[in-house]
């Protein structure tokens, strides 16, 4: 009896590790598979000790879920954050080195919609998992922030971060009517004037803080005549400049929109509402591009107020009133009329 219960319990075992070893061998428990935003099924089967970005707005994303550590080459212009500036560059933005990247060994290679496809297309011939992360607006960075926390292992992290960033753009989100929204105009460079048109992140960074484009009749970023720029004549602008610049020192498009005769007829010059802002905050698809929502916000409300204020007959567009303020105004008015008929 003994050796029979013996012989079933090793030929159990046994039928157990026959079952058990092949489905772990087919999919560990660190493996993932996701389609990446060129619609290219992506999978690891272990999680990535050493990444490649070639885009700063990667870079910028793994630094936000603490990853640079594992980050072993980035490009040129990759600048934030700051920590960046020590790691391997592999060539620039749009210049990448296949033979830098092979040389650090990349698990996982983060690209971009800029990086040519005949680098992503070299980077896989050689043996390389290449990811593409190309977000067209701020709903889509959010949704990529889950793609790369899945990617990395660290989905704990990115679902706080995306949930952070997505309860900053609720308090961000204005109810602005549409017909009192004022139009703006992002402005990327000055000769010639070249703006953001629809379809863009500055487009959607606009939408959100509460504004109207004054250009979203221009498809994606285009140049514009200074007449079609002074007939649009936006309430505001905003210009690239700050630490985004070639010139860090001083904000020259600013400066030109406020110096420049040509520019002086139009209402955001004349009422000093033209204002610059860091170029690479307000041009990256990453986390950083709330924060450009969140000025760009508080741009609008204060042109808002300033408006209310020179004009108290108008509805205040930037004035969120409470329903306890909207009771007292009901209650102000009924004693009013009380008073009136009492006269009368």
């Amino acid at each position: 009896m003994k050796s029979v219960s013996y012989l079933q319990k090793r030929n159990a075992l046994i039928l157990l590790v026959a079952i058990l070893v092949p489905a772990c061998c087919a999919l560990p428990v660190s493996a993932v598979t996701i389609t990446d935003d060129a619609g290219t099924e992506i999978s690891l089967n272990a999680t990535p000790a050493r990444i490649v970005s070639l885009a700063p707005s990667n870079t910028e994303l793994l630094g936000a879920l603490a990853l640079l550590d594992r980050v072993a080459g980035v490009t040129t212009v990759c600048n934030y954050p700051p920590e960046a500036a020590s790691i391997t560059r592999i060539g620039g933005y749009s210049t990448v080195s296949v033979e830098k990247v092979a040389a650090v060994r990349p698990d996982l290679v983060i690209a971009s919609d800029i990086t040519p496809k005949e680098t992503v297309d070299r980077l896989r011939e050689i043996g390389l998992t290449v990811m593409v992360i190309a977000p067209k607006n701020i709903d889509h960075m959010v949704r990529d922030i889950h793609k790369v926390g899945s990617m990395t292992g660290t989905e704990s992290q990115s679902d706080l971060l995306a949930v952070n960033l997505t309860s900053r753009l609720a308090v961000v989100a204005s109810a602005i009517p549409a017909s009192q929204r004022p139009t703006v105009a992002h402005v990327v460079w000055n000769d010639p004037l070249y703006v953001s048109g629809n379809n863009t992140l500055q487009d959607d960074v606009i939408a959100h803080a509460g504004g109207k484009n004054a250009f979203a009749g221009v498809e994606r970023w285009g140049t514009v005549s200074l007449e079609e720029f002074l007939m649009k004549n936006p309430d505001i602008i905003i210009v690239n400049g700050g630490d985004g610049m070639d010139n860090e020192t001083k904000d020259v498009i600013l400066e030109d929109f406020m110096t420049r005769p040509q520019y002086a007829s139009l209402s955001a010059v004349k009422n000093h509402h033209v204002y610059a802002m860091n170029a690479d905050v307000i041009s990256r698809a990453g986390p950083r591009i709330v924060d450009a929502t969140e000025q760009v916000a508080g741009i609008i409300r204060s042109v808002n107020d300033e408006r209310s204020a020179s004009q108290p007959g108008t509805a205040l567009a930037s004035t969120v009133k409470t329903p306890g303020f909207t009771v007292l105004v009901a209650l102000a008015g009924l004693v009013a009329c009380s008073i009136l008929t009492g006269k009368r």
